[in-house]
């Protein structure tokens, strides 16, 4: 618990400070007079003037302001100081400075990948063929689990997601595969198979497919401390052999043993849940175990709550490391950082289309649980979890609502047009709803964060049934 609130306090006074930092920078170099810089909300903690600018730490770290001479609305500016006014310089200089902070979300984003891709490069999984299918193309060409591809027509493979992506790249035409099979060369033709599936947010969309599928050896990496499998001794190392009686020689067969095939998952109701008889190799040695799965619970984009079993373990595959210099990191950071733009815009598109639950959404709860599994899991998860709640940040900023820096834009883009400012009693009603509605959304975040919690800690009661059975 300590570590998660050290790590969300962290998260939050860097992202917030880059967030304030983009506005007073942009001010300070447009000639505009900033005459606080807060990070935090009061009560203060500390403060110290510099110049004509007064910074101060304060006790609630959900937020914070860059103060600006002039900006408040009706605010009496003396002759002399109009010229480092907020309110009267042009509309250009005022869109400017708000969106600078966005902005400086968005490129803190794009320098925390950078350093991330040249520290730690890119991690794949090597071209080691798992589990296929049997109604997959690949299956029908002759490929099989353990084979190793060395190239997709004569074009070297050193990963796997080469693999995943090429199908793509030859709009379904046959390709000819050459694997490695136990020390002998084959070569295969494969034609691909186009698939219906749904993105990430649920989009329907159509793809080629080999049906191929990465390695990866039972092996148990991590057990969850006081889960299924920590509570029947699995220990970390453990390699999974059979589950009741059934070979197992790959992580996709570990899962189907204990959720089922894929069609069974994410049920409302949950699987039917029984003990597990698992045979492991520990040093060298046969152990037996049984091990009781529980229901877990997460949410879909629907904003249901579904379960799976699971049993608390997890396993680290076999990693290829991509080392890129600063160039090759630099485009790749950019491309990245583009990708969570687009994503995030997606979202919160199909949020106010109603295509995608507001329950999905989460608050200040749901960040503190996620930087303290990142903190936990490296500081790598950590940063890159840092990265993409930057760029979340700047996109909701830049939505038009009053109180946000999306809406000052579109008032002063408004502005602009007219020639002349909105008047003050139609910002000051702009702003009260702005406010309200920011409220409802907070309220409406911490209820989500809450429901989660709840849901987490009670079973649905058909699978209480079916344990107590």
């Amino acid at each position: 618990m300590f570590l998660t609130i050290v790590s969300f306090i962290v998260l939050l006074l860097i992202l917030i400070f880059v967030h304030e930092l983009g506005h007073f920078l942009a001010a300070k170099f447009l000639g505009v007079r900033v005459e606080r810089f807060s990070l935090g909300f009061p009560p203060k903690i500390y403060s110290r003037k510099y110049g004509d600018t007064e910074y101060q730490l304060c006790w609630l770290p959900l937020g914070g302001y860059v103060k600006l001479l002039g900006e408040e609305p009706g605010a009496e500016i003396s002759e002399e100081d109009q010229k480092v006014s907020f309110s009267h310089k042009p509309a250009w200089v005022k869109i400017a400075i708000c969106f600078a902070g966005p902005f400086f979300n968005i490129v803190f984003a794009f320098l925390a990948l950078w350093i991330l891709i040249m520290v730690m490069g890119f991690q794949h999984l090597p071209p080691v063929v798992g589990k296929l299918p049997e109604d997959g193309p690949a299956y029908a060409a002759g490929i099989r689990a353990g084979d190793v591809i060395l190239s997709l027509d004569g074009r070297e493979i050193k990963y796997f997601d080469e693999v995943t992506d090429y199908p793509e790249k030859t709009g379904g035409k046959p390709i000819t595969i050459v694997i490695d099979r136990q020390g002998q060369t084959l070569s295969m033709a494969v034609t691909p198979q186009s698939k219906e599936g749904k993105d990430i947010l649920g989009s329907s969309e159509t793809y080629w497919s080999l049906g191929l599928r990465p390695s990866s050896t039972p092996r148990i990496a991590k057990v969850v401390k006081g889960k299924s499998a920590d509570l029947a001794g699995i220990k970390s190392g453990d390699l999974v052999t059979s589950i009741d009686s059934k070979p197992i020689s790959d992580w996709a067969d570990l899962v189907e043993a204990i959720q089922g095939p894929e069609e069974s998952r994410n049920s409302e109701t949950g699987v039917p849940l029984k003990p597990l008889n698992f045979e492991l190799l520990r040093d060298g040695q046969k152990i037996t175990l049984e091990v009781l799965p529980n229901l877990v619970p997460s949410q879909n984009l629907d904003g249901k709550t579904v379960y799976n079993a699971m049993i608390g373990v997890s396993n680290k595959p076999d990693i290829v490391t991509e080392r890129v210099g600063p160039i090759s990191a630099l485009g790749s950071a950019a491309t990245e950082s583009w990708n969570i733009i687009k994503l995030t815009y997606r979202t919160l598109v199909k949020l106010i289309q109603n295509k995608i639950s507001p329950k999905i959404m989460g608050g200040p709860i749901l960040i503190a649980e996620a930087a303290g599994s990142k903190i936990r899991e490296g500081l790598a998860d950590f940063v890159a979890l840092m990265a993409i709640i930057s760029v979340n940040l700047a996109i909701i900023n830049l939505v038009p609502l009053p109180i946000l820096d999306g809406g000052q834009i579109l008032f002063f883009c408004v502005e602009a047009i007219r020639r002349k400012p909105l008047s003050l009693r139609f910002k000051e009603v702009c702003q009260t709803v702005g406010i309200f509605a920011l409220l409802a959304l907070m309220v409406m975040v911490f209820y989500n964060d809450i429901a989660r919690i709840v849901v987490r800690k009670t079973s649905p009661p058909v699978a209480q049934e079916q344990i107590a059975e």
